[in-house]
């Protein structure tokens, strides 16, 4: 469990106090890390269940956990303050996350985000309001959130590889908001790319975890 020392409660903090889950390398053999956001209605012990499909040696995978499984209440289209003050509070357990691998001694450029679904629209929310150098981004069935994504960012991701992948047909992430995101991670400097696959559902298939791990591989 993770406690913050300051007085906010639920109703300022909602997520403040939630687990940050851990698997793979311990800190002290930890080279890379890998922060991996659920989606609503799963759990920080789902997500990781992934990295049977892409376990590198070396690399520390760090999964915050969502109050009641859910990091925000409404759509991400919705406008952001609809969704406050969840979404901050979402992005303080990633910023905790962040620090814990930096802890370790891994930095930003050496760590990775990913996020499937509300966890990928926060990786990529969280990337874009704090743009620098990271090992890497993948959005999976997300976008950046609120009504205008990515109008507002400023700064440079120095190259950052970005991957979006998404449906064609997705239930809940339009395919035009995926093409807006990488267009914003573009134009904040990042190495972007969006692929859009027919017949997908709002599922995660082979080939975006193929590039996920190719993305750790470049890490090793």
């Amino acid at each position: 469990m993770d406690g913050n020392a300051d007085s906010a409660g639920p109703n300022e903090d909602p997520h403040r106090g939630q687990p940050i889950e851990t698997a793979g390398a311990p800190p002290q053999a930890a080279e890379t890390a890998v922060v991996m956001l659920h989606g609503r209605g799963s759990t920080a012990g789902n997500v990781l269940t992934l990295i049977d499909e892409f376990l590198h040696h070396g690399a520390m995978y760090l999964a915050p956990q969502a109050a009641h499984s859910s990091w925000y209440p409404r759509s991400g289209y919705a406008p952001l303050d609809d969704n406050e003050p969840w979404i901050t509070s979402a992005l303080a357990r990633i910023d905790r996350a962040m620090e814990t691998a930096a802890d370790a001694g891994v930095p930003a450029e050496r760590t990775v985000l990913l996020g499937f679904s509300q966890g990928g629209c926060l990786a990529a929310e969280y990337v874009a309001r704090n743009p620098e150098r990271y090992g890497g981004l993948v959005v999976l069935s997300g976008s950046l959130l609120g009504p205008e994504p990515g109008a507002d960012y400023a700064g440079s991701l120095d190259g950052t590889p970005v991957f979006l992948g998404c449906s064609s047909e997705d239930p809940y992430v339009a395919a035009e908001r995926v093409r807006e995101s990488a267009a914003a991670f573009e134009r904040l400097g990042g190495d972007a790319e969006y692929r859009l696959y027919d017949d997908l559902g709002h599922a995660i298939n082979d080939d975006e975890v193929g590039r996920i791990n190719a993305l750790i591989d470049r890490l090793d």
